[in-house]
């Protein structure tokens, strides 16, 4: 679904460019270094969210056992 999005988005301002009177070249070397950048922040932005979700959820874990072994004590 992303990538989809990105593409539209990509193909969005390649049109754009087009119809604003670049070179084709230059329109096609912007719109392909848009889906590029695109590309790049999305999926790194949802790789360190997962890392992230996976560090506070062993955290967590990690603290519960603690408050439990304090409470038997």
């Amino acid at each position: 679904m992303l990538i989809r999005l990105i593409t539209v988005i990509s193909l969005f301002t390649f049109m754009l460019l087009m119809i604003s009177g670049t070179a084709v070249e230059t329109a096609l070397f912007r719109s392909i270094l848009v889906f590029l950048v695109l590309f790049t922040v999305i999926y790194l932005t949802i790789f360190f969210l997962n890392i992230i979700r996976d560090n506070s959820k062993s955290g967590a874990l990690s603290d519960g056992g603690q408050a439990n072994g304090r409470k038997n004590d």
